[in-house]
């Protein structure tokens, strides 16, 4: 939608929010524009290298982002707090996926020593876990994530 007219792109999604609104319908919408999903979305699910690294309500995933990755895509909005995180290296190539988390490569709290000090370096780099289904609250696949925070749910680093 990103490359549509402003005023078509409002039809659109004035059309969209209509039809959840009077016929209860849902809609699948993949973007990359988090403005969007905010206004249009009731959950959201972040996608890394093809996984999704976190999924949860819009607004608990997008205030208070609980995966490394999702917090360096946040950073970078105009309205966010403090500095952009700056993702150091190449993204993975997709056709040969690290082993343990896709994103520990690239992590800021991998490579701020973080992990290590949390007891999870090893983990992210070593094993992959999967998205907990679940109703309600956030899940994240992230080792670092849930050592921190272990009664919020579940990990995928």
């Amino acid at each position: 939608m990103a490359s549509l007219d402003a005023s078509v792109r409002g039809e659109i999604l004035a059309l969209l929010l209509r039809l959840r609104t009077e016929l209860g319908l849902s809609a699948l919408v993949v973007t990359h524009d988090l403005g969007l999903a905010w206004n249009i979305a009731d959950r959201v699910a972040v996608m890394y290298l093809g996984r999704i690294v976190e999924t949860g309500a819009v607004e608990q995933v997008l205030t208070a982002p609980r995966h490394p990755y999702t917090q360096a895509l946040l950073s970078v909005l105009p309205e966010a707090p403090g500095a952009p995180v700056v993702l150091t290296g190449e993204p993975p190539d997709p056709s040969r996926v690290p082993s343990g988390c896709r994103f520990h490569v690239r992590c800021q709290i991998l490579a701020g020593g973080e992990a290590a000090r949390a007891g999870v370096a090893d983990a992210c780099r070593g094993q992959d876990l999967e998205v907990l289904s679940g109703s309600g609250e956030s899940q994240v696949a992230c080792h670092w994530a849930v050592s921190t925070a272990p009664s919020r749910g579940a990990g995928l680093c």
